[in-house]
């Protein structure tokens, strides 16, 4: 659980990515994380497993979900 860190890893492709300043990062599964990600759409599958959201949609739930919340996604 991050107010902001980097993100790194591998795209499906191979290809690595380090995303420095991401901010409200509460992990669920692994790499997988709730956090705020600028995108020119959201609602749809687009990360590797991420929930991404707008920066301030990030924010507003960060402090509803502390280490240990259960996290379902539908």
């Amino acid at each position: 659980r991050y107010v902001t860190t980097t993100m790194s890893g591998v795209n499906p492709n191979g290809t690595p990515y380090d995303d420095p300043g991401i901010p409200w990062v509460s992990y669920f599964n692994g790499g997988d994380a709730l956090h705020g990600f600028l995108r020119s759409q959201y609602g749809f599958p687009q990360s590797l497993g991420c929930v991404e959201m707008p920066f301030a949609s990030a924010g507003a739930i960060y402090p509803w979900t502390p280490i240990g919340t259960l996290v379902t996604i539908l």
